[in-house]
């Protein structure tokens, strides 16, 4: 009974087009050819326009449907960004109203123009949260900062790939 539900279960993933995110179809008007140039970073935190510009790089690499080039004028399209909004806000207190968590959170608006007609063939505002906790020492807590916007710009940049894939 098991191996039958089981199979049952596989057919019925299969049949329906589940997929892993990000591995579902190519990129919106058939874009093999990807030119990224620098993020735009609209907040006062610096550096997160090479951050986040080496990691979506580096994100889409991993694909193999996509090849990026050096030059805009060798691509069919240009995955273009703007760092909107960062920010870092108390999350939790302590009982003598210390901060005991901070949340990060960074808004980035994507968009993939085609280079032959400049016209947008996908674009979107994708966000990311992560949590990192307070520290007395301020080396400590600008590492743990910086260890949240690591993994915020990794998964922004993972999500950008799988929105565009999946065009979700």
């Amino acid at each position: 009974m098991r191996i039958l539900s089981f199979v049952l279960l596989l057919f019925c993933l299969v049949g329906c087009g589940y997929h892993f995110p990000g591995q579902a179809g190519a990129l919106p008007g058939g874009v093999e050819k990807l030119y990224i140039p620098s993020f735009i970073n609209r907040t006062a935190e610096p550096q997160l326009e090479y951050k986040m510009t080496t990691q979506v790089s580096e994100v889409f690499a991993r694909n193999s449907k996509i090849v990026q080039v050096e030059n805009p004028n060798n691509a069919e399209a240009i995955l273009a960004g703007t760092i909107r909004d960062y920010k870092s806000r108390a999350l939790s207190y302590d009982p003598n109203d210390n901060i005991g968590e901070y949340r990060s959170t960074m808004v980035v608006d994507v968009v993939l123009r085609q280079v032959e007609t400049d016209q947008s063939l996908w674009q979107r505002t994708i966000s990311w949260s992560e949590e990192y906790r307070a520290a007395d020492d301020k080396n400590d807590q600008e590492d743990f900062e910086q260890q949240a916007i690591d993994e915020i710009i990794l998964r922004l940049a993972e999500e950008t790939l799988y929105q565009l894939l999946d065009d979700f």
